[in-house]
């Protein structure tokens, strides 16, 4: 048999065991749910950054589609300034010709279908060169409609690159380290109680 004094020492060793591994037990809890609490903390920051870096991409992509169509815009502007001016120059020209062509016949003494042949020779050209700058013109209002229509079809590429995070993606990512962290607490708890 055992001196009471090596019982109680043993006895006593035996409870400062458990108390011991009930600390360490404590302190691996403690440090589990802290970690638990900074991925969850992650986890939020990185969606807010996920949606904030979307948004952004959003805005920068819009904002580029409006300046290629605004730059597109102004181009067929000009186009049709320079057209206007080459209208009037060939209008302008067949009008000289036309003047120059009655004052000559006039001088000369010249009348007739011949001088109504010439003028509507002029007549003639001013109207073709005008028709030719008009379909020119067309072409390019039609390219500029595609442009533009490729301008969007960028933008939307562009924006559907990157997409926000979801909330469910982010509950997820929020609650599964701090849910699998009231589970390991449990579990602890229930092995620790049956010790």
């Amino acid at each position: 048999m055992c001196e009471p004094m090596t019982m109680a020492a043993v006895a006593g060793g035996g409870g400062a065991a458990a108390g011991t591994a009930s600390a360490a037990s404590a302190a691996s809890m403690a440090i589990k749910g802290i970690s638990a609490i900074g991925q969850a903390a992650s986890a939020r920051r990185a969606a807010e950054a996920q949606n904030k870096a979307y948004a952004q991409n959003a805005a920068s992509a819009r904002d580029a589609y409006f300046l290629k169509s605004k730059q597109a815009n102004l181009r067929v502007v000009q186009e049709q300034t320079q057209a206007s001016q080459q209208k009037m120059d060939a209008d302008l020209k067949a009008m000289r010709s036309q003047g120059t062509a009655i004052a000559a016949s006039a001088g000369a003494g010249v009348e007739g279908a011949n001088v109504a042949q010439l003028i509507n020779d002029f007549e003639r050209s001013e109207g073709v060169l005008t028709d030719r700058i008009s379909q020119r013109l067309e072409g390019m209002q039609a390219q500029n409609e595609n442009d533009k229509l490729g301008f969007q079809s960028e933008a939307i590429n562009r924006i559907n690159s990157m997409q926000p995070a979801s909330f469910t993606e982010t509950l997820f990512n929020v609650v599964e380290p701090i849910a699998g962290f009231g589970i390991d607490y449990y579990d602890t708890q229930a092995r620790l109680a049956d010790i």
